[in-house]
């Protein structure tokens, strides 16, 4: 009786006013789940205001893999690298035996910093039909040539020591001949590295190969001096030509890819056009301004902080740090163990895309590392600012060859990268400049000088080669890509251009 007592009520009302009392239900219903729910929310937001305060530290993102050695995973690489190590070992046993020897005929130590810089004028003269050279044969065989070309001068020379026949000329004659040699070499070696080596591991490439000559760097002066003490000069130089004849049979054993071997095969070895080649290079360089920007900051270091630095460490070791022969060593030393530091960490970055900020970057550093090595009267903390400063020097120089052989065409290495060695022949001259600067005002206010300089230096090449600091090194699958997307379609050319 109750439950049609409901339902006739229910008929009674209209079918809107039933749909209006349920609708009324359902939004009251929302409204009290609404403010149900409401001090969840609230709880939610403390939570996340509180964890927003209570901001835990992040470990540091470790890499998950060190690119040290990734380029001795190619055969080819690994065999360009030993020969680099050889024959380094024979260059510094070289530069301790002519040094020695130098000093012990001349008694002049202006004579002596003149003929150790001796080598070093052949390439501001020759470096650019060096480099055009080397782009006509297989660099491989240039090397090889090369090396057996400074085993025979070494012979020659021992004969001459022997025979008791050894004055200044004579060491003089034998500086400029190895340096002669140096116009084809440098060129070719940083050629064919660039010609085995991707563009994304270049900059790996020249740092585990400065890495090579550095750690002779680090190993040899000391051995040196201990032979020259006990078997004498001429069977080291019997030793060095051994070391140079090994490193050019081990450049034999390289092997590039079929379509350089090609390209070999297909050059015009004739030397009737080596001119108009090496118009050809300099014209490449003149129309690419950052491959003057980097010639330009490479002629910043070669003529401000090799010459007011390095040349300049004896002199402070004698005059201001007063440590004798035992001091200078271990000066030399700490120079060797920044090198081969700085040039391994370099090569454990792995591609760097940025080049030109890093060199920028690096020449203030080593201003300001001058400067205070300038100022300072430690001799504990100059061997961590000679450590320091080494260390800088040769990431800038592996940094900056590695992107310049990037830039280059396969055709123009040579030729360019003979240009760009004209640099180092500027050496020599520099090394009098600071040597005549401190013999007049001491050697810590020359190197404040040189780096004063050099700070103007960079502020000169920071607004007029932006084109260096912007510059960015593609890998070579993007430099492929570009290619593809650069290059015009067939259609476009053919249609007729519209005249308006």
């Amino acid at each position: 009786m109750r439950l049609q007592k409901y339902s006739l009520k229910i008929k009674q009302y209209p079918k809107a006013s039933v749909e209006g009392i349920f609708r009324r239900l359902k939004n009251k219903i929302d409204t009290n789940n609404f403010i149900l729910s409401k001090p969840k929310s609230q709880e939610t937001s403390r939570k996340k205001h509180i964890h927003s305060k209570l901001r835990v530290i992040k470990p540091l993102p470790v890499p998950k893999k060190i690119h040290t050695f990734d380029n001795f995973k190619s055969i080819s690489y690994r065999y360009l690298w030993i020969s680099t190590a050889i024959f380094s070992g024979a260059f510094w046993l070289q530069q301790v035996v002519i040094g020695w020897l130098a000093y012990e005929v001349t008694k002049s130590a202006s004579i002596t910093t003149f003929i150790m810089g001796l080598d070093a004028l052949p390439i501001l003269l020759g470096g650019p039909l060096g480099g055009a050279i080397s782009d006509k044969f297989d660099k491989r065989h240039l090397l090889t040539f090369i090396y057996s070309y400074q085993a025979i001068l070494m012979i020659i020379f021992s004969i001459i020591i022997i025979t008791g026949q050894n004055n200044t000329w004579t060491i003089m004659g034998f500086v400029l001949s190895m340096g002669l040699a140096w116009t084809i070499h440098d060129p070719a070696r940083m050629s064919l590295i660039s010609s085995i080596v991707p563009k994304e591991n270049l900059i790996n490439a020249f740092a585990l190969n400065s890495m090579a000559f550095s750690l002779m760097r680090l190993i040899i002066p000391a051995l040196g001096g201990i032979m020259i003490a006990t078997i004498g000069i001429w069977p080291i130089l019997i030793i060095e030509a051994s070391l140079m004849i090994l490193a050019g049979i081990v450049v034999q054993l390289i092997a590039i890819s079929d379509s350089d071997d090609k390209g070999i095969s297909r050059q015009n070895t004739s030397l009737a056009n080596i001119f108009p080649e090496m118009r050809s290079g300099i014209h490449f360089v003149i129309t690419h301004p950052t491959v003057i920007g980097f010639m330009f900051m490479t002629f910043l270091m070669v003529l401000l902080v090799v010459p007011f630095f390095s040349a300049l460490i004896p002199v402070y070791s004698a005059t201001i740090y007063n440590v004798g022969a035992k001091g200078l060593g271990l000066l030399l030393s700490a120079a060797g163990l920044g090198s081969l530091l700085g040039t391994m960490i370099l090569a454990s970055c792995g591609h760097l895309k940025r080049p030109g900020i890093i060199s920028f970057n690096v020449l203030v550093i080593i201003a300001i590392l001058m400067i205070a090595i300038s100022l300072n009267k430690h001799y504990g903390f100059a061997l961590l600012l000679t450590m320091l400063i080494s260390g800088a020097m040769m990431t800038f120089f592996s940094v900056v060859g590695a992107t310049v052989q990037s830039i280059l065409p396969e055709h123009m290495r040579g030729k360019v990268t003979g240009i760009y060695m004209m640099c180092w022949g500027l050496i020599p001259f520099g090394a009098m400049t600071s040597g005549f600067i401190a013999n007049g005002i001491g050697a810590d206010l020359a190197t404040r000088i040189g780096a004063l300089l050099l700070t103007v230096g960079i502020t000169i090449s920071f607004f007029i080669f932006r084109n260096v600091w912007n510059f960015r090194m593609t890998s070579s699958d993007e430099s492929i890509e570009k290619n593809r997307d650069t290059s015009p379609n067939i259609p476009d050319l053919l249609e007729e251009p519209s005249t308006s």
